[in-house]
C-alpha cells in the first residue's frame, strides 16, 4: 500500500534528491546519454524498497532531463542530444555575460515546465486506465505492435524509416529468447542454460547506450576542454512571465510529443524552438531567453507526457522510461492498467515522487551550478574510460554474473555497428521491452479465442481502430520513404 503523503517522508525524499543530483552531474558530462545514465544508475535501486526505487530513479530522469543544459549553455557542448536546442539559443547569451541569467531562466523553465507534465499526467492517467482495462488480450498484443512500428515510423526521414522498423524486429526476436511464457518451452537458448531466463535488459541497454557510446568517442578522439566563468545566476521570475504564453505553448508541446511513442525530447525540443522562432519573428540562434524558456519548458513537460503511456497502457514512449519499467519490473511491479489492482496507491506514491524530483531538480541545480563546472572540464580521454567502467560494474551488479557482462559488450558491439549503419537504437529498446508482452498477450489470444472464426477477433470494435492505427502508421512510414 501507498500513499501521496508517502512521497514526502524521510527516505523517499533523500534517494529522491540523491538521483537527481547524479542525474545533472550525469547529463552535464558531454557526449553521456540520459538512457545511458538510468541504465548505469538503476542497479543501484535493486537493493532498495520498491518506494525508494521509484524516488531514486525518478530523481535521476528529472535531474538528467535538465542536466544537458549546464554544458549545452555554458561551453557550446550538449550534454544530452535533448539538449541541443537550447545550446542555440543559450551559448550566445553565455558569450554575451549572461550565461548566469541564462542559466537561471532555463533552470525556471524546466521548473515550470515539470508542473505542467506533473499536471496532465495527473488529470488524464485514470481516464486512459480506465480505457485500457477494457482492452482484451488481442487488443494488448496489437497496442504493443503499434508501439514498436510507430518508433519506427518517427525515427528519422526516408530510408531511416524502414531501418527504424528493422531495428524493432531485431528487438522483438531479442525479446523472444528465453522460456516462452505459456510452456514454458525454450527458444534461442541454443541449450544455454543462462539464456533460458532470457536477455537481461539492464545490461543490453548498458551496452547499446553506454558501451557503444565508449566505441564511438574512442573512434573519433577528442581532448578538447572548455572553462567559463558563471557570474551571476539569480531566477529571473519576471522574464517567465513575460513569456509566459511561449512557456505554456511549448509545456504543451512537450507533453504532447512526451505521450508518442518514440517521440521524446529531442523532437520535442527542436519543434519548440522553430515554433518559438516563427512565432515571435526572432532568431533564437543568435541568444535569446525566450528561446531557452520555450527549449526547456518542453524539454521537461516530456517528463510527465512519457510516463502517460507507460502508466496507463504499460507502453514506454522512451527508452528512459523503458529502464524505468525494467528498474520496477525487478522489484514485481508491472506498471500498465492493473498497477493500481496489484500495487494500491501507486499512483499517488509516483505524482508526489515527481514533485519532490522536481524541487529537488530545481534547488540543486541552482546550488551546484559552480561545482559542476569543473566536471565539464574532464578530459574525454579520462572521463570514458572511467565509464567503461561503470559499464561493466553496472552490467555485473544486477545478477552479480559474468554473463551479463558479456551480454553488455556483445550489445555494445551491436549499438556501434547500427550506429555506424545508421539504424535508430530507439525502436529496437521498445521492442524489447514490448516483445514480453506482444508475446504472452498473442498466446493468450489463442487460447481464448481458439473456438471463435478469426473475423469475429478482428472484428472487436477496439481491435478495429487499433488495426487502422496500425495501417495509417505502415503507410505514413512508406510514405516519408516515398517522399
Amino acid at each position: 500500500m501507498y500513499g501521496f503523503w508517502d512521497a514526502f517522508l524521510l527516505e523517499p525524499v533523500l534517494l529522491s534528491c540523491a538521483g537527481a543530483m547524479l542525474g545533472i552531474i550525469w547529463g552535464a558530462m558531454p557526449g553521456l546519454s540520459m538512457t545511458m545514465g538510468m541504465a548505469l544508475l538503476a542497479p543501484f535501486s535493486y537493493s532498495m524498497s520498491i518506494s525508494g526505487a521509484c524516488a531514486f530513479m525518478m530523481g535521476v530522469y528529472t535531474g538528467a532531463s535538465f542536466g544537458g543544459t549546464v554544458s549545452a549553455v555554458l561551453i557550446n557542448i550538449p550534454g544530452t542530444p535533448d539538449s541541443v536546442p537550447v545550446q542555440l539559443a543559450g551559448y550566445p547569451l553565455t558569450k554575451q555575460g549572461r550565461g548566469g541569467e541564462a542559466m537561471a531562466t532555463a533552470i525556471l523553465a524546466s521548473f515550470v515546465g515539470n508542473w505542467f507534465g506533473i499536471l496532465v499526467l495527473v488529470l488524464m492517467a485514470p481516464v486512459l486506465i480506465a480505457f485500457a482495462l477494457s482492452f482484451g488480450a488481442w487488443e494488448q498484443f496489437l497496442l504493443a505492435v503499434w508501439g514498436i512500428l510507430v518508433a519506427g515510423s518517427i525515427s528519422g526521414e526516408g530510408d531511416s524509416v524502414i531501418k527504424g522498423w528493422i531495428s524493432g524486429w531485431i528487438g522483438l526476436g531479442i525479446a523472444m529468447v528465453g522460456l516462452e511464457p505459456i510452456h514454458a518451452y525454450p527458444r534461442m537458448t541454443f541449450d544455454y542454460t543462462t539464456l533460458r531466463g532470457g536477455i537481461a535488459f539492464i545490461p543490453a541497454l548498458i551496452g547499446l547506450f553506454g558501451i557503444a557510446e565508449v566505441m564511438r568517442m574512442a573512434a573519433h578522439p577528442s581532448t578538447t576542454t572548455s572553462k567559463v566563468t558563471v557570474g551571476p545566476a539569480w531566477p529571473r521570475v519576471d522574464l517567465l512571465i513575460k513569456y509566459i504564453r511561449p512557456a505554456l505553448r511549448s509545456s504543451a508541446l512537450g507533453t504532447f510529443i512526451g505521450i508518442v511513442p518514440g517521440g521524446g525530447a529531442p523532437m520535442a525540443n527542436f519543434l519548440s524552438f522553430e515554433i518559438g522562432q516563427r512565432a515571435s519573428g526572432k532568431d533564437f540562434s543568435k541568444g535569446s531567453m525566450e528561446g531557452v524558456i520555450c527549449c526547456q519548458t518542453s524539454d521537461n513537460a516530456v517528463i510527465g507526457g512519457s510516463l502517460l503511456p507507460a502508466m496507463s497502457l504499460g507502453i514506454p514512449s522512451s527508452a528512459a522510461i523503458a529502464v524505468f519499467m525494467a528498474a520496477l519490473a525487478y522489484h514485481g511491479v508491472i506498471v500498465g492498467p492493473a498497477v493500481e489492482q496489484s500495487q494500491p496507491g501507486f499512483l499517488s506514491f509516483l505524482y508526489g515522487t515527481l514533485i519532490v524530483a522536481n524541487f529537488a531538480m530545481y534547488i540543486l541545480a541552482i546550488l551546484m551550478l559552480k561545482p559542476s563546472m569543473h566536471v565539464l572540464g574532464t578530459p574525454p580521454s579520462i572521463l570514458m574510460p572511467i565509464v567503461a567502467v561503470l559499464c561493466v560494474v553496472g552490467a555485473f551488479a544486477l545478477q552479480l554474473s559474468e554473463f551479463d557482462i558479456y551480454v553488455a559488450v556483445a550489445f555494445g558491439l551491436i549499438g556501434y555497428v547500427l550506429y555506424q549503419w545508421r539504424f535508430p537504437l530507439a525502436p529496437m529498446v521498445f521492442a524489447m521491452i514490448l516483445g514480453g508482452l506482444a508475446d504472452e498477450n498473442l498466446r493468450k489470444a489463442f487460447i481464448i479465442f481458439q473456438a471463435e472464426s478469426w473475423t469475429t477477433v478482428l472484428l472487436r470494435p477496439v481491435s478495429v481502430i487499433i488495426l487502422i492505427v496500425i495501417m495509417l502508421t505502415l503507410v505514413y512510414g512508406l510514405s516519408k520513404r516515398r517522399n
